[in-house]
């Protein structure tokens, strides 16, 4: 199958299917790119970035099998404040396209979502160099600014790059 070819769908993170969330790993050199599922869950459910914002956990999935995670934290009365926290490819299905189709997937719920939006944001570690690759090769710029939290770099979708993933 092309990675063009895959469908997935997100699924919210709930009582009957965060199991499959803890189960999801990285491989060893990975561990210090993503924060572990049970992490991101707690920081959604704590909401970390504060109430004004949603943080929405889902799973990723392809013909019914979790695949992946990701998290997002956004304000609905803003412009620019939509952030994908963390996005991770179990170490079983990486490198078969399922990064690119689940921050794809995970892009267009953000635009369908909030109307408002004009920006999607993210935080890319320097050593991560593959996820820079594909963050790059779907429009996402570097701001030049970097994250409070880590002090890496932080990537912006906008403008005709976002429009491309509104329906």
């Amino acid at each position: 199958m092309k990675p063009t070819d895959l469908e997935v769908v997100l699924e919210p993170v709930d009582r009957r299917n965060y199991r499959k969330l803890f189960m999801m790993q990285l491989r060893p050199e990975q561990t210090s790119f993503v924060t572990p599922p049970r992490w991101t869950l707690a920081r959604c459910y704590v909401r970390l970035f504060g109430d004004r914002f949603e943080h929405l956990p889902h799973l990723i999935l392809t013909a019914g099998e979790v695949v992946g995670y990701s998290t997002t934290a956004c304000d609905p009365a803003s412009a620019d404040d939509y952030w994908i926290d963390d996005i991770m490819i179990d170490a079983e299905h990486q490198g078969k396209g399922y990064g690119r189709a689940g921050l794809t997937e995970t892009i267009r719920m953000i635009a369908a979502r909030y109307p408002r939006c004009r920006a999607v944001q993210l935080t890319c570690f320097r050593t991560n160099t593959n996820a820079a690759a594909l963050y790059k090769s779907l429009g996402f710029e570097p701001t030049g600014g970097v994250d409070e939290e880590f002090g890496e770099p932080n990537y912006k979708l906008t403008g005709a790059a976002l429009a491309k993933f509104r329906k």
